[in-house]
């Protein structure tokens, strides 16, 4: 029997460059099933959650586009924001040191996050959060689309709306009754996805110290996840790209080590990783 050459497929450029979204979400979609049968990590364990069923698929073209952004959601506002990743607790420490004058407050923060049951929210690169500060002092519902990061600043679109912290402690174990809120946000959500059941994630602890510094409030972050800590400064400004500069300064002068952040809290939870 004769052996047959394999035919060489030539695609076009859109139809090629179509092929690798399809590609590039169906990683992403067999990644945070693989992520999904990890363990939560400890803050979610008291309340007894279960992952939500996720499967790894092949995301359709439609789909691709329709997800392909969360702007049109959080279209209200964007925050632009310097992101370090401090090299470890010492260097925390040496800027804490170093603002130990100009220190503002503490927020020890527990950050949980939602999906939907069939992924409407990830797919649509859509996060959403509820933090609350100082347990039960205030809680803040967050919807994010994607983040860019590049160079140490990070660009996403974001839309906030507080909650009464104790009601939103039920939605910890009773996800999907959080969409019934007469919220104007959590509507905005429900008829830009068609969700109509949520998953709560899990999530992760943050120690933020506010501090003034140059006009603008740096944020020191620790933030603990189980499989262990980052330490992180933030400081949300118009002006990213000169601040950045004289925030790098600033660690320099103080002996500080730090390098570019090059991907979120949200990212490291679900992928279990430090990066």
């Amino acid at each position: 029997m004769l052996r047959r050459k394999p035919t060489r497929i030539e695609l076009k450029p859109e139809d090629k460059e179509e092929f690798e979204t399809i590609k590039a979400e169906a990683a992403e979609a067999a990644e945070q099933a693989a992520a999904a049968q990890q363990p939560f990590c400890e803050l979610s364990k008291p309340f007894g959650w279960a992952p939500a069923p996720v499967s790894a698929r092949v995301v359709t073209p439609n789909e691709a586009k329709r997800g392909a952004s969360c702007a049109s959601m959080a279209a209200q506002g964007t925050e632009v924001e310097i992101k370090l990743r401090l090299a470890d607790r010492a260097a925390h420490a040496r800027v804490a040191e170093a603002l130990r004058r100009a220190f503002r407050e503490t927020h020890r923060q527990e950050n949980f996050f939602f999906d939907g049951a069939r992924r409407e929210l990830s797919l649509r690169r859509c996060v959403m959060r509820c933090r609350f500060y100082n347990t039960n002092k205030r809680a803040l519902l967050t919807v994010k689309g994607q983040q860019v990061l590049k160079d140490g600043i990070g660009r996403g679109t974001e839309e906030e709306e507080d909650l009464d912290p104790i009601a939103a402690r039920q939605f910890l174990t009773a996800p999907s009754q959080l969409l019934q809120l007469d919220s104007p946000l959590v509507q905005k959500v429900r008829r830009e996805t068609g969700v109509e059941e949520l998953v709560c994630l899990g999530g992760f602890h943050n120690v933020r110290s506010d501090f003034d510094w140059a006009g603008f409030k740096l944020e020191l972050d620790e933030t603990q996840y189980e499989w262990g800590t980052v330490y992180e400064i933030e400081v949300e400004t118009p002006e990213p790209e000169e601040l950045k500069t004289k925030l790098e300064a600033f660690l320099n002068e103080h002996g500080v080590a730090y390098k570019y952040n090059t991907t979120t809290k949200f990212a490291n939870f679900i992928n279990r990783s430090l990066v």
